[in-house]
């Protein structure tokens, strides 16, 4: 009998702490922007509106959704290496950077004044190093 306590008490125990580790895994940092035109991440494509993307440090994964519908995506990013965190963009809001490509728009950036991320170019990876206009919207932390 106090085996199986002594068994019951150690599962108790490891789903405790599995609770814990999934509960730490909160997202880093969240951001807000209205953006005005359909745009791509990746091969994905997104219409214009109002989108929160829930940033997670741990695997760069970016949860981007349009608050008009409810629509959600998660799109891997590549972290931004700051030279030194925050020195360069101390004084600068939160933003996200698209560029024009053949008419149509490619989000390439989220930065805020310490953390940043850069998203996958997909399709239009050779046009985007060549870089057509880029548009630089102003967002918000939430």
């Amino acid at each position: 009998m106090k085996a199986h306590v002594g068994h019951l008490m150690m599962l108790a125990l490891i789903a405790f702490c599995l609770t814990g580790i999934s509960w730490a895994q909160q997202f880093s940092y969240r951001v807000v922007t209205s953006i005005p035109y359909d745009f791509y991440v990746g091969n994905q494509q997104f219409s214009a509106g109002n989108y929160l993307f829930d940033v997670n440090y741990g695997d760069n994964a970016v949860t981007i959704t349009n608050q008009a519908n409810g629509h959600r995506s998660v799109v891997l990013a590549s972290p931004i290496q700051f030279a030194s965190p925050g020195y360069d963009n101390r004084n600068k809001s939160a933003f996200v950077d698209l560029v024009s490509v053949n008419g149509r728009y490619v989000l390439l950036d989220l930065e805020t004044h310490t953390n940043g991320v850069t998203f996958p170019k997909g399709t239009y990876a050779r046009t985007v190093a060549e870089k057509g206009s880029t548009v630089t919207i102003a967002a918000a932390l939430r």
